[in-house]
Formats: structure tokens, sequence, C-alpha cells
């Protein structure tokens, strides 16, 4: 029953990491949009770039702890 559980929970991690990903990916598009090559510094969205990258960071800690939660439940089940 043990393994099972195992590999039940490193499934609901797998499609968790996808959702943060996604999120991720999403958050990410959206900064490099705000962040145009050449235009004027002043239009710059102070408040709106530092949200995303707080979201980022936030997003990244998440992803990196459910890559090590995954981690260890594959060696708990020998893959």
């Amino acid at each position: 029953m043990m393994r099972m559980e195992f590999l039940g929970q490193r499934e609901e991690l797998r499609l968790r990491r996808k959702g943060v990903e996604a999120e991720l990916k999403s958050h990410t598009d959206s900064l490099r949009s705000c962040l145009p090559i050449v235009g004027d510094l002043v239009e710059l969205e102070g408040e709106y770039i530092m949200s995303l990258a707080i979201k980022i960071n936030a997003l990244v800690q998440e992803l990196r702890g459910i890559k090590d939660e995954i981690a260890i439940l594959e060696r708990n089940l020998g893959l």
C-alpha cells in the first residue's frame, strides 16, 4: 500500500508542478512584455513589475520545493 500512496503523491505533485510552471511562464511572459527593448523609461510600470517579480520569486521557490518532493518520492520508490 505504501508504494501506491507514493505513486499517487508523485502524480499529484507532477500535476501541481505543471500548474505552477504554466503560471510561472505566464508571469514571465507578462514581465517581458512590460519591459520594452526601446522606449521611454519613465513609462515603465514599476509597481506592476515589482508585483510580477514577487510572484515569480514565490512560484520559483514553490517549484523548487515540488521538484525536491518528487525527487524524494522517486528515491523512496527506487526510480
